[in-house]
């Protein structure tokens, strides 16, 4: 079996290093394995395929019993295939006979996510069950022990930007650097902010594409106060009407803004995925 960079031949003299200590930054998957036992060889090639798969998230550190009869018994490995998942110097599993490749990845998916998916994770539980409050309190605990944690930062700004503590959410725009992941999502904000702050509210804007209906600047102004009222499906339906009206429009500027309105939907969502194919199907 070819060797991949993360996956490490383990025996008493080199455990320490390659095992407990990797362990205390990177998870460790602990095989015992015999190259005699058939059932064994079938799951080294899974274990292998998995590591090569996850690029470095984990170590797959490999123990090949009848060299090892040591470590065998301080580990208390009782039959075969046996993998010990280890992390942060803790036993986080002890799965005794092949695994399914499936729960292999999500067991692995869960112990190799980093730290900030981790909090995003967490943090979009809390949004999801209404608790914004309580993640703008969280992220700003998190923040106040990794002040460089720009990336945070960013995620806090878009939070307290929809919270309506638009003073707080600048003066945290103004620290982080250009570069900054996820800083397009507050800094879109930001600009449907300004934009809409002369216009009028929603429902005269609705009222004045009723009476005016090919009229696509007004077209535009409701679909910046509805992204301002986080009402993003009903702005990019307006922006897709301009589109279907004339592609072009202002240096099509729908498009452009539809744009916008995706970064600040995020990856994953499944508007933003819908109104992307219909955009797409638009200009070409």
């Amino acid at each position: 079996m070819d060797k991949a960079a993360n996956v490490v031949e383990v025996s008493a003299e080199n455990f320490q290093v390659e095992v407990a200590e990797k362990s205390s930054h990177t998870p460790v998957l602990l095989e015992f394995y015999a190259e005699s036992a058939e059932a064994t060889q079938d799951y080294s090639m899974i274990l292998h395929q998995l590591a090569v798969e996850y690029q470095g998230k984990f170590l797959l550190a490999r123990v090949n019993v009848q060299n090892n009869r040591q470590l065998v018994q301080q580990l208390q490995v009782r039959t075969l295939p046996t993998v010990k998942v280890i992390f942060q110097g803790k036993m986080l599993q002890d799965l005794e006979g092949p695994q399914d490749l499936t729960q292999l990845r999500i067991l692995l998916d869960k112990i190799t996510i980093s730290p900030l998916d981790r909090i995003r994770e967490n943090m979009e539980e809390m949004l999801t069950n209404g608790q914004r409050a309580e993640a703008i309190e969280m992220l700003q605990q998190i923040i106040s022990q990794e002040p460089s944690n720009f990336a945070l930062q960013a995620e806090l700004c878009d939070l307290l930007i929809l919270e309506g503590r638009i003073d707080e959410g600048r003066q945290v725009f103004e620290r982080i650097p250009s570069d900054t992941e996820g800083i397009e999502k507050p800094s879109n904000r930001f600009y449907f902010l300004e934009v809409a702050a002369s216009l009028p509210s929603i429902a005269e804007l609705h009222s004045e594409v009723n009476k005016d209906n090919d009229n696509l600047a007004l077209r535009m102004d409701l679909a910046c106060v509805l992204v301002v009222s986080n009402e993003l499906e009903a702005a990019l339906g307006q922006l897709l009407e301009i589109l279907k009206r004339d592609r072009e429009w202002e240096e099509q500027k729908a498009r452009t803004t539809m744009i916008r309105v995706f970064d600040l939907l995020g990856k994953g969502s499944e508007i933003a995925t819908s109104y992307r194919r219909k955009m797409f199907t638009l200009l070409h």
